[in-house]
């Protein structure tokens, strides 16, 4: 059956796929609640994802979908809409993703005072124009705020993940993990740190190693005719093999990326941390786990205050779900408790030596603690793994610290130029 927008194939199987993807995601947020019809589905993705979606002839609309045809008008009119394009424009996912959650939406608003949730289109048909038009305006600004949340999650598992690295990622795979934490005010506060961390691809070159089996960086002049550019052959040889004596072969510049252990991230959560403090720190493991992706790399981050919480690990294979584990930690973390530095950074570094690392491995330690440490332990166990430390002291000193730490930096103004600091480290 036909919907409301003009030029859409209603009967075409990837518009249906489209449309029940959103229809199921919406069900599922409901936890069952909610009953779409397919074509509704398709034109609320579609008035998403077109620049300009035009209806059909008020004329023409098919028997039953007056009720469609309704919401859909209310829809494309808004002002709002044309704000929350600036996700949905000509983006699939965010189309599919942000549809779903304002069918939710819609059916709470209407569904508002009555005590349950049932069919929405029966529900549709039952209001008057007026509180239909406030309805589909109120759910449209839930749906932008979480709109702004998912790019920034994208933005996220964006990095490190160009075209050529082999991984690609679907937050459709995890929809309702992703749209619930999207509603969630922690989310909303931690990811607006986000938008003003910096772009991190040309802050980090991944460290290389010459190798005739790497691969193609440019060309240099040497001897290693293993390699040795092929047009060399042309010339007598006689003049090949002084070439060669004088290491003056044109030769392709070839290199393998060195194998890197975890980027380990032990953050204070103590008392002393809140406020502004704990929120840079935030931003810092967020810009830092940006970086492990670039240097494809695996990442570690654990809290700790008297003694270390949950241990959150992203594999160098990212999966979806890792990351949304990794933000809903990173929000759902308060500052509280007492100091213990030696206790994490001991249980770090047994992290590392029992997760059979390969690499060198840092550990970016990043308090405001003056807590004594066991200097001679410490050394010991960074010393047996091959782990460096970084130590990122937030308006503090702690002399125990800079003495066992490859680097220590101290962070005074908590600004994005010491955030950048750090990641160089």
């Amino acid at each position: 059956m036909p919907g409301v927008l003009k030029g859409i194939k209603y009967e075409d199987p990837l518009v249906i796929y489209r449309g029940e993807k959103v229809s199921n995601i919406a069900w599922r947020l409901s936890k069952g609640h909610i009953k779409t019809d397919l074509e509704l589905a398709i034109d609320t993705y579609y008035a998403m994802y077109l620049p300009f979606p035009v209806l059909i002839p008020q004329t023409s609309i098919p028997y039953g979908k007056e009720k469609n045809y309704k919401v859909i008008k209310e829809l494309i009119s808004s002002d709002v809409l044309k704000d929350i394009k600036r996700h949905t424009l000509i983006n699939s996912m965010m189309s599919v993703l942000l549809s779903a959650s304002f069918l939710q939406h819609l059916n709470e608003e209407l569904t508002y005072g009555k005590g349950n949730e049932g069919d929405i289109n029966r529900e549709i048909s039952e209001v008057d124009g007026g509180t239909l038009r406030k309805a589909v305006n109120n759910a449209l600004k839930y749906v932008k705020e979480e709109g702004d949340v998912l790019k920034n999650v994208e933005k996220m598992l964006s990095e490190g993940n160009e075209a050529g690295t082999g991984t690609t990622l679907d937050l459709e795979e995890s929809a309702e993990d992703v749209l619930r934490l999207a509603k969630s005010t922690d989310v909303k506060k931690l990811l607006e740190v986000v938008s003003w961390i910096p772009k991190i691809s040309h802050k980090v070159k991944r460290k290389t190693t010459k190798s005739s089996k790497g691969e193609l960086h440019g060309y240099e002049l040497g001897s290693d005719v293993e390699r040795l550019v092929p047009t060399e052959l042309i010339y007598p040889k006689f003049y090949l093999n002084m070439k060669i004596s004088e290491g003056k072969l044109l030769l392709y510049d070839k290199a393998l990326p060195e194998s890197r252990g975890p980027l380990y991230v032990l953050l204070d959560k103590s008392g002393s941390m809140e406020g502004d403090k704990i929120k840079w720190a935030k931003a810092t493991a967020i810009a830092l786990y940006m970086k492990s992706r670039k240097e494809r790399r695996e990442y570690f981050i654990r809290f700790f205050d008297g003694s270390p919480h949950q241990l959150v690990k992203i594999s160098k294979r990212l999966r979806s779900n890792e990351v949304l584990s990794f933000i809903d930690y990173l929000a759902r973390v308060k500052s509280g408790g007492g100091t213990d530095i030696t206790k994490a950074l001991v249980t770090a570094c047994d992290d590392i030596r029992f997760g059979n690392s390969k690499g060198i491995s840092d550990i970016i330690l990043i308090t405001d603690g003056e807590d004594r440490i066991s200097e001679h332990l410490i050394r010991r166990k960074l010393k047996a793994l091959g782990v460096k430390l970084v130590t990122v002291m937030i308006m503090g000193e702690n002399r125990d610290l800079r003495n066992v730490s490859s680097k220590y930096l101290r962070a005074t103004k908590l600004s994005q130029k010491e955030l950048i600091q750090v990641v160089e480290a």
